[in-house]
Order: structure tokens, then sequence, then C-alpha cells
């Protein structure tokens, strides 16, 4: 989203409507998934406009477009599938474990916190590797943010036997690359499959 609004600079968490920026939201629930309640517009969307100060985020001074920086992780297993799962907030589609980087935070030890978080697996992380870092557009989060940084790595791991899902997913799969582009997919897992192909389940040391 471009940001045409004054935030406040009292370094504190703040959430705002999407449409009209009234602070005045609520969380709501909707056939399991999460949507937000603008007491101003009467109405309920799928995200809203987050500043937290406690993850990484910016305003392009020249477009004003509100960027947030990301890290995720293609998890595979020995037959070269990967762990998806469905979420139940926005953006409403199947994703790899990923989430917003905070700040002075280690994008490597931020993708073990993640992954521990949404699919409570511990990982080693010896054993992950950072494939690329790149600016992804049209990666549409549900705090309001369309453009993301990414630290994506991969990882080759034994399929466990249990995922144990947070309250942002559910319905965990593991599905080979061809299988996973038959799914409806987050914006950014698709652009990485169709860019990256079997790049993301082969052994190797990382690009960087």
């Amino acid at each position: 989203m471009k940001i045409n609004f004054q935030f406040p600079i009292d370094q504190k968490y703040h959430q705002y409507c999407s449409v009209c920026h009234s602070e005045k939201i609520k969380r709501v629930f909707d056939k399991n998934k999460t949507y937000y309640f603008c007491d101003n517009c009467q109405k309920k969307y799928p995200r809203l406009i987050v500043i937290d100060p406690k993850i990484q985020w910016w305003i392009d001074t020249q477009t004003k477009d509100y960027w947030h920086e990301s890290i995720g992780i293609f998890l595979s297993n020995a037959e070269e599938k990967i762990l998806l799962f469905e979420r139940i907030i926005f953006p409403f589609a199947y994703s790899i474990p990923a989430g917003h980087l905070d700040k002075d935070e280690n994008p490597k030890e931020a993708i073990v916190r993640e992954v521990k978080e949404e699919v409570g697996l511990i990982i080693d992380k010896s054993k992950i590797n950072l494939f690329c870092k790149e600016d992804v557009i049209g990666d549409s989060c549900r705090r309001g943010a369309n453009n993301h940084r990414w630290h994506l790595f991969i990882c080759k791991i034994e399929r466990p036997k249990n995922i144990r899902m947070n309250d942002e997913g559910q319905k965990a799969v593991w599905l080979s690359l061809n299988e996973s582009l038959n799914k409806n997919l987050t914006f950014p897992v698709r652009y990485f499959i169709e860019k990256y192909g079997d790049g993301l389940i082969k052994d190797n040391d990382g690009k960087f």
C-alpha cells in the first residue's frame, strides 16, 4: 500500500483501517478466517495497516510504498516434496513457513523461530542455507505492505510425523513442486517456485 497519511512518532504499536485509516479496529472471524472490522467504516476487511516498532519496515521516499523485510523457508524431504500449509489469515492461500524480520534480528535465527512458531518444528540452524535475498513487488501481507525484501532459505529435513500448527494456518501438506503449482499459493511462494524451480529442493551450499 502507499502511505498517504501521517504516522505517529511515539514508537508504539498502531493498527489502522486499510481504507479510512481509523484506529477503531477489532479482530473478527468468519468461517475460521481472520478479518478486521472497522467501527468507522462499519465493514470488515482481510487486511489492515500495522505500524510495529519491533519489525523491519520503511516507506519508499519517492513512491510512498510501504515495505517490510521478511524471512521464509522451503523445507523439503528425501522425496523432494516441500512443506506447505493453508493460511487462515490474509493472504488466504498455501504458504511456506515465513514471517516478518524483527529489528536487529539475525535472519537465520529468525527463520528458526518462525518454523517453530508456525509448524512446531525445531530445525538445526547449521543445515539451513540462504538461497537468495530478493525484493518481491506485489507480495501483499495482512499488515499492509505490498512489497517485501525476502531472505529466502532452504533446508532438507526428515519428514516429521506430526505438524503442530499455530493460529495462522491449517492443513499442512507435503507436495512436489509441480503439485504445489496446482494449489492456490501465496504470491511469493508461486513467484519463487516459478523462478527457481528444482533449485529450491536440491542439496547445495546456498547462493550467498
